[in-house]
C-alpha cells in the first residue's frame, strides 16, 4: 500500500464546492505516479527503455465528494501483476478514516515506440509491492452499449494540446471530463463511474461523443461511446 496526504483545493471543486471528478481521477493517477517516482523503477527509469504504463479501465465508485478544504488521504494498492498487465485499487478516505471512494484499475506496460505490450520485468515487479484488493463490487471488463436507450450525439470535440499527456496520448482523466461534457444537460451527479479505453487519441483528432439514456424510476445511467470519426471508440464511459 502507498498514501499520501493532501487538501481539497479551491482549483479542485466544482460549482458546488466539492471535489470535482477529474480532480479525483486525478488524486488517484497522482497517488499511484508517486509511489512509482519513489520505486526504484520511477519514471526516468520506464522512459530510458521506452516503457510506459496506460490505463485500460477504470471503475470508480464514490460514497461522497470532500469539500474545499477538507484534509484527506489518497491511497493505492497494487494488487496482482501477469504477464503485461498490473491491476491496482485506489481509495480516498478522511484523517478519521471515513471511506470516501474507491476505485478499481487495469494497468498495461507498453513500449511506447511500437506500440506493442511488455512483459513487467523482474525489477519493475518488485517497485510494486502487492497487497491485498479491496473489497468493492468488481464490475465487468466490458461496457455494453444499450440496446433500448435514447440516443443522441453530442457536440464533437477536437483534441488540442491541453488535453494530451506525457506520452503525447489524450490523458484517460480527459476522456471521462468530456464523457461528463456531453451528458451535462441531463445528469451532473454520479456515483459510479466505468471507463473502457480503446484506442488513443491524439492532438488534431476528433472525438465524437455518442449518447445512451437509459432510465429507470429511481436513477438515469448514461452510456458515452468516445468514437472517432469513423465511429470505432477511443473510449466507452459508464456514469450512473
Amino acid at each position: 500500500m502507498y498514501k499520501f496526504n493532501s487538501r481539497i483545493r479551491f482549483s479542485e471543486i466544482d460549482k458546488n464546492g466539492k471535489l470535482d471528478i477529474e480532480g479525483l481521477i486525478n488524486y488517484f493517477q497522482d497517488c499511484s505516479t508517486f509511489q512509482t517516482e519513489d520505486s526504484k523503477t520511477p519514471m526516468k527509469y520506464l522512459y530510458a527503455r521506452d516503457l510506459a504504463w496506460v490505463v485500460s479501465s477504470w471503475q470508480i465508485e464514490i460514497f461522497r465528494m470532500p469539500s474545499i478544504g477538507e484534509k484527506v488521504v489518497v491511497g493505492t494498492i497494487p494488487y496482482d501483476m501477469k504477464g503485461f498487465i498490473g491491476y491496482r485499487n485506489f481509495f480516498l478516505e478522511t484523517e478519521d478514516g471515513e471511506r470516501l471512494s474507491v476505485a478499481n484499475s487495469i494497468w498495461s506496460l507498453i513500449d511506447i515506440k511500437k506500440g506493442l505490450p511488455v512483459r513487467v520485468t523482474p525489477e519493475i515487479k518488485e517497485s510494486y509491492p502487492l497487497g491485498e484488493k479491496l473489497d468493492m463490487n468488481y464490475g465487468s471488463r466490458k461496457i455494453a452499449l444499450p440496446k433500448d436507450a435514447r440516443t443522441f450525439e453530442a457536440e464533437p470535440v477536437e483534441i488540442n494540446y491541453f488535453y494530451l499527456d506525457t506520452n503525447n496520448h489524450v490523458n484517460n482523466s480527459k476522456y471521462i471530463e468530456i464523457a461528463l461534457g456531453a451528458v451535462k444537460e441531463i445528469k451532473t451527479e454520479f456515483h459510479s463511474i466505468r471507463a473502457i479505453y480503446q484506442q488513443q487519441a491524439r492532438e488534431g483528432d476528433i472525438i465524437k461523443p455518442l449518447v445512451f439514456v437509459t432510465e429507470t424510476s429511481d436513477n438515469i445511467t448514461c452510456t458515452i461511446a468516445l468514437n472517432d470519426t469513423e465511429g470505432k471508440p477511443y473510449c466507452i464511459v459508464e456514469l450512473i
